[in-house]
């Protein structure tokens, strides 16, 4: 039975709270660190097990120090790379005196090594000895994407019923120990069941604290709130590369990116909780308490803001109604949100797949792998600052369907085009900055069209259904051995499709977020009277 009380217009009190205020900023700084630092943990795997050259290991030829000229005719030359076979060398001939000369070897044969020589002494590839596995190497990702998608199985669950502290606490505390243990693993089995389980407990750092500020502010903050969250994200991949470039042993690397951790494990107990989910939850005492801490903190009077009459007992009631069980049902029933959740997880899956898979192809773009990826990440920032404008000038929808086509077209233009620097770096580029402008647009369109009371739990639904773009994105590079454009050509059609699906999506831009089921099905029925 519903119960209509007195209610709290939250969004007009955090605009009369101040969105910039001491309060506001000093909890941003405190959820974007953790944000930061989810960047390490998604994307540290890139160099953690990155790409190594490698050679047959040839009896006999090795200790001659410096000199390596034999190598031309003990290992066969691999001609599209223009370097010498990495799995394979002539046949060495049976010899009393094995000299490594030319005639020491058939050169009208070869056979497989089983032994290798590596360019970098302190890589995993080389520790755990992963020469001529390649699957194994770029199983990696996918085993820590697998992780992920684990993740948003109970990450929103924890998140919409134990609130969104507990959330960010829970994740890190998590993505800390695994991630430390990890550096030590001494096998490449034990590695990989880190690497999993670090991923599935801990994969839910970045949405519980994307949610946890997108709460913070009213809607005119949410989309320059969310760039920031997104900037943050870049920044943090960007020092990846820096400390990969700095760094040889991958197990220092991953000890630098895991120890921040526990900072954010010691201080996010005494962050106040969300007062958008502490009424949500029915917990408006708390939630006045929060608000009124809040104004305190900005200088300003609570008896302005009318907290102390929405402190009344007489008006402590679930924030919108007695049965908290009856909002799932709804959301079960409901075509509109079923709908809507079957095409955001389609457009998250396909900014998944494009963003993570043009990061990772790009350390081929160029000779140095490090500048090649630092490029395309620093690409974003830019996105990142027209995203701010154009989200609020033209609507989620244009900017959706604009970026999803002019993806798909920088693919297809660099897939079919001679391969060429002085054309074929600037598409990639475009393609990347395009998908990430999506990538960041589809966070916050997310965000709008869902309940609060079921935020957290169906954004981790749709961020699960993107998890499935990021499990394949790690084992694209595997495709262009059968063709060079096949990665691209792929990235390509799931932006057209994509880009047709946005259109049966409602328009959010200057609506305040829903807080039920039913003010997020009128949004559709507002699209329709409009």
């Amino acid at each position: 039975m519903e119960e209509v009380k007195k209610e709290i217009n939250l969004d007009s009190i955090l605009e009369s709270l101040g969105p910039y205020g001491r309060y506001n900023l000093l909890n941003f700084v405190l959820l974007l660190f953790p944000i930061l630092l989810s960047s390490f943990f998604e994307c540290g795997f890139i160099f953690e097990a990155q790409e190594l050259a490698y050679r047959c290991e040839v009896d006999g030829c090795e200790l001659r120090f410096n000199d390596t000229s034999w190598i031309d005719y003990a290992i066969p030359t691999d001609h599209v790379r223009n370097k010498p076979e990495s799995c394979r060398m002539y046949i060495p001939l049976n010899s009393s005196e094995f000299q490594c000369m030319p005639h020491n070897f058939d050169l009208n044969r070869t056979m497989e090594c089983d032994r290798y020589v590596y360019e970098d002494e302190h890589s995993l590839v080389k520790e755990f000895n992963l020469g001529c596995q390649e699957w194994k190497r770029a199983l990696v990702g996918t085993i820590h994407n697998c992780g992920m998608f684990v993740a948003m199985l109970f990450t929103g669950a924890i998140s919409d019923r134990f609130g969104r502290k507990m959330a960010v606490g829970f994740a890190a505390s998590t993505s800390f120990i695994f991630g430390f243990s990890r550096a030590f693993a001494p096998n490449y089995l034990v590695y990989v069941a880190l690497h999993f389980l670090e991923a599935a407990f801990g994969g839910g750092l970045y949405p519980s604290a994307y949610v946890f500020i997108i709460e913070l502010v009213g809607l005119k903050q949410r989309v320059i709130v969310s760039a920031m969250c997104n900037m943050t994200f870049v920044i943090g991949v960007v020092l990846i590369a820096l400390l990969a470039w700095v760094i040889d042993s991958w197990r220092t690397y991953i000890l630098i990116l895991y120890c921040p951790a526990l900072i954010v494990v010691i201080y996010i107990w005494f962050m106040n909780e969300s007062g958008r989910w502490l009424l949500s939850k029915g917990k408006r005492d708390k939630a006045v308490s929060v608000l009124k801490k809040a104004a305190k903190i900005n200088n300003l009077d609570p008896r302005k803001l009318e907290l102390d009459s929405l402190g009344d007992p007489l008006l402590k009631v679930e924030s919108q109604t007695t049965d908290k069980k009856s909002q799932l049902s709804k959301a079960i029933r409901s075509s509109i949100i079923w709908k809507r959740l079957m095409i955001c997880s389609f457009l998250w899956m396909t900014c998944s797949l494009v963003y993570y898979g043009l990061s990772i192809n790009s350390v081929s773009l160029s000779s140095n792998r490090y500048v090649s990826f630092m490029l395309v990440t620093l690409v974003e920032i830019p996105a990142y600052i027209v995203v701010v404008i154009v989200l609020d000038k033209y609507g989620r929808k244009q900017t959706l369907v604009a970026t999803y086509l002019t993806c798909s077209l920088m693919s297809l233009l660099f897939a079919f085009l001679p391969r060429n620097d002085y054309w074929s770096i600037p598409l990639y580029l475009v393609g990347k900055w395009s998908v990430t402008l999506a990538y960041s647009s589809v966070y916050i369109y997310v965000s709008e069209v869902f309940p609060t009371n079921m935020r957290q739990t169906l954004i981790s639904m749709c961020s699960m259904a993107g998890r499935i773009g990021s499990l394949i994105a790690p084992m694209t590079p595997l495709l262009s051995l059968y063709h060079k454009s096949m990665p691209t050509v792929i990235f390509a059609a799931m932006c057209l499709i994509s880009s047709t699906l946005v259109l049966m999506l409602p328009e959010t831009r200057n609506m305040r977020l829903p807080d039920t089921i039913e003010e997020a099905e009128a949004l559709s029925r507002k699209r329709t009277k409009n």
